[in-house]
């Protein structure tokens, strides 16, 4: 029996609390910041107790925290055939984490001069484990709501080994999301914007669905896109991804970025593909 390990490492400040109180909330048995020293004792805890769904966040809070030492540590647990492991790593830009530490007050890990210099120098720490993680989360972007979301996903019992494919839709006037694998813009299509009866509908509304597939280039979209997504998602099973995120564009985020992504999400469903749903943009009056 293979036993579950999951790591869970990534800049302070970039949500790893976050995601440990969402895996709790799946049955993840939880530890903050174990002393790395410990972490052997753990792993024989875990196979000897066959204890299951086991999560850890290190970083450089961590007792005698090193990125080398967790290398080195990693490496032996993946040669452990006993113990599944999964390495996340959660990242968010500079800004975003200046904002989050000058709304909590709270020190950074790092003793540096000013904040900024404290960032760069964390991240330089932790560039070894970025390379190595299987999943590398940007939560510049994301809503605490919308980050669980993600991680609840993507760590349902399901289909574990299987490709999960999170589908999203969002505003170009609100910025291109960060998490994306890939991004289409679809502000080509024709714009139910501009029909004062479809203005306060949105994408998931049928009025809407048939305005924008009687756009002449809806058909030879609808093939090449498919033909394309289908390409793209097979090509990063056999590249060994486990979650991968795609997202479509357009002005307003309310009726063709919606639209194309309720559409896709049916044909990825039909075909038994594990996925989300998420409407960055959409207005609440929407939903």
């Amino acid at each position: 029996m293979t036993l579950p390990l999951v790591v869970i490492t990534g800049l302070s400040g970039a949500g790893r609390t976050t995601a440990l109180k969402a895996l709790e909330d799946q049955g993840y048995q939880a530890i903050d910041n174990l002393p790395l020293l410990m972490m052997p004792a753990l792993v024989e805890n875990i196979i000897n107790n066959s204890t299951s769904n086991a999560l850890v966040v290190v970083g450089l809070r961590s007792i005698d925290f090193t990125a080398p030492q967790v290398e080195a540590l990693i490496k032996d647990l993946r040669a452990n055939l006993a113990i599944e492991l999964r390495i996340i790593y959660l990242e968010c830009s500079e800004e975003q984490i200046q904002q989050r530490y000058n709304e909590s007050r709270r020190p950074h890990p790092v003793e540096a001069l000013h904040l900024q210099e404290a960032i760069a120098l964390e991240k330089a720490q932790l560039a070894p484990l970025q390379k190595i993680a299987e999943m590398q989360l940007n939560t510049t972007d994301l809503t605490v709501r919308h980050l669980r979301k993600i991680l609840q996903h993507y760590f349902s019992e399901t289909q574990e080994q299987e490709l999960k494919i999170q589908l999203l839709s969002f505003s170009y006037k609100k910025g291109t999301p960060q998490i994306a694998d890939l991004v289409i813009d679809v502000r080509f299509l024709s714009n139910p914007f501009y029909d004062t009866q479809l203005r306060p509908l949105c994408g998931k509304d049928k009025k809407v669905q048939d305005y924008i597939k009687q756009d002449s280039r809806w058909m030879i979209v609808e093939h090449h896109l498919k033909e394309f997504l289908m390409g793209a998602i097979h090509g990063y099973k056999e590249q060994g991804r486990f979650y991968l995120t795609i997202a479509f564009g357009c002005t307003g985020g309310q009726h063709r970025s919606v639209f194309i992504t309720e559409f896709f999400n049916n044909i990825l469903k039909k075909l038994h593909y594990d996925c989300i749903v998420e409407h960055r943009d959409l207005r609440t009056d929407n939903l």
